[in-house]
């Protein structure tokens, strides 16, 4: 339970609407949300990477 608030503070912090309150209540400079804007970006790309990888090994399994 206690990882899922955690959990829940870690994507508000990095979900687009919570770099936006940040950088305007003024806890973090644009730059930061800049940086966590990629880092953001580069874990969706992971995720999505990783999927294909396992839809992909689905289908070789079917083919067998």
């Amino acid at each position: 339970m206690a990882e899922e608030k955690e959990e829940e503070k870690e994507e508000e912090v990095y979900d687009k609407e919570g770099r936006e309150e940040l950088v305007e209540s003024g806890e973090i400079s644009s730059g930061e949300a800049g940086f966590m804007q990629g880092y953001e970006e580069a874990e969706e790309k992971e995720e999505k990477e990783e999927e294909k990888e396992k839809e992909e090994e689905k289908e070789k399994e079917e083919e067998e």
